[in-house]
């Protein structure tokens, strides 16, 4: 009887163990990334009252005679499978669809997560927003194409309002003679003109708005072929001088500010270090003009852009053959149309540039954890791969140990992180704007919290019983 006492004593104690897991598994319905735990019991030892015997020739054997001594907890499992997915609409929050887990240092500690509810601390580093823990990945280079280091991740920073690298030297400093002033009479034709805006660039007036075509009164057009200002009919800059601000022309070499830098003008091409704007007319030679294409092959009168490695573009030129047309010069006088002609790149060319640079205003994350960033400066708009989320997967992630906060990190029988990018290797695949949520099943927890209520019910009538059964033993003597 004394052995039915404490068999029963163990079998209340792991009982309420198993309640313990199943109230942590309830209280963790809405963690988002939470893996619910099972409980496992196996038996304790046995008290072998008399050992088996083996057969002989007359005699057959008997099997051993034993007495168990109660229940143990055999395991306390993590379930890793697969929670369902909330949409957030928040570009930070991310999913896991499949095996792996987000990569975090948590002040030096590399942890690992299915909870991929993110956001942003001020310097812009990707976080955890309650512990603050940096989410790792691998930062992508220039050129857009590899990432910079590929194997050791390290800290995701972006924010909304970076320079695009490759705009780095945006702003272009003004002429050393800019501002020019104006304050003189007006040709007839309400032009002004002079050899120092000959090829200038990104130029402006205080106060007055640029515009391609006629202009209207506080308005403007420039022609930086021929370094023409064209004005309304009501500019009298005698009576109020204009500033005109603008970047130096191209030095044709390359080396100071310029746009031109030498290339073989039998190409067709030339390499600047900052493109035109979009849909600009290109002026090959100083003269021919040429019109921005889409396309990689550019046709006659045409020219398209490619940006390099490097920062700088190169601009190819089509064929030529739709001529200059008759112009007003700034004395009023007509200078006669050109000829067509074919003819390629030289490295004298001239157009009108944005004169800022790209930041980023939006960002996405694709499935395989490629932050995209889109980056505008006003006038056109660009992608960039900013950096790519790295995961990790273990031979067995249920051998991972949690230590709070959502977070896990490695044991002896989890193994050693693998970690590369998502969708790769077997690891998962990220979907963004949403969250992993919790993989407990309410009807799985409330069934076995009956049971487990049973079980524990059962192992206290036991003790009772045997209570009984010893006040009898003890009731003999009367």
């Amino acid at each position: 009887m004394m052995r039915s006492l404490y068999s029963a004593i163990s079998g209340l104690k792991n009982h309420q163990v198993k309640m313990d897991v199943i109230g942590n598994n309830i209280a963790n319905v809405n963690t988002a990334g939470f893996k619910r735990s099972r409980v496992s019991f196996a038996t304790q030892l046995s008290q072998t009252l008399k050992g088996a015997s083996a057969p002989t020739g007359s005699q057959g054997g008997t099997n051993a005679t034993q007495v168990g001594l109660g229940v143990r907890i055999g395991s306390i499992d993590q379930i890793m499978t697969q929670g369902s997915s909330q949409s957030t609409g928040k570009a930070t929050d991310m999913m896991l669809q499949g095996s792996g887990f987000f990569v975090l240092n948590n002040n030096g500690q590399q942890v690992y997560t299915r909870a991929g509810g993110f956001g942003q601390d001020e310097l812009g580093n990707l976080i955890d927003p309650a512990s603050g823990a940096k989410v790792q990945g691998y930062s992508w280079g220039a050129d857009d194409t590899t990432p910079v280091v590929w194997g050791a991740a390290s800290d995701i920073r972006f924010k909304l309002g970076d320079v695009l690298a490759t705009d780095s030297f945006y702003p272009i400093p003004e002429a050393t003679a800019s501002p020019l002033t104006i304050n003189t009479a007006l040709s007839a034709n309400y032009m002004y003109s002079s050899s120092s805006l000959v090829g200038a660039q990104d130029l402006s007036i205080d106060g007055m708005t640029r515009v391609n075509g006629t202009p209207s009164s506080g308005q403007f057009s420039f022609d930086p072929i021929h370094g023409l200002i064209t004005f309304a009919s009501d500019c009298n800059p005698v009576a109020t001088p204009l500033d005109v601000h603008f970047v130096a022309p191209s030095d044709t070499t390359g080396t100071s500010n310029s746009p031109a830098i030498v290339d073989a003008a039998s190409t067709g091409t030339v390499i600047v270090a900052y493109p035109p704007k979009p849909g600009t007319i290109v002026y090959n030679n100083g003269t021919i003009p040429y019109s921005y294409t889409d396309s990689d092959t550019p046709g006659d009168g045409q020219y398209t852009v490619k940006a390099l490695s490097g920062g700088n573009y190169q601009i190819t030129f089509g064929a030529n053959d739709v001529g200059i047309p008759a112009y007003t010069d700034s004395s009023g006088g007509t200078v006669a149309a050109v000829s067509p002609a074919a003819t390629v790149a030289t490295t004298s060319i001239s157009y009108d540039f944005t004169n800022k640079a790209h930041t980023l205003e939006d960002f996405s994350i694709d499935q395989n954890g490629v932050i995209t960033g889109i980056y505008s400066n006003g006038e056109d708009s660009v992608t960039h791969k900013i950096a790519q989320i790295a995961v990790a997967t273990f031979a067995n992630d249920a051998g991972l140990q949690n230590v709070g906060g959502n977070f896990y990190t490695t044991t002896n029988n989890s193994g050693l992180a693998s970690i590369g990018a998502a969708g790769e290797d077997g690891r998962a695949s990220i979907i963004s704007n949403n969250l992993e949520m919790s993989n407990v099943d309410l009807s799985t927890e409330f069934t076995d919290m009956i049971v487990t209520q049973r079980g524990f019910q059962a192992n206290s009538r036991v003790i009772t019983v045997s209570d009984t059964m010893l006040e009898e033993l003890i009731n003999l003597k009367r």
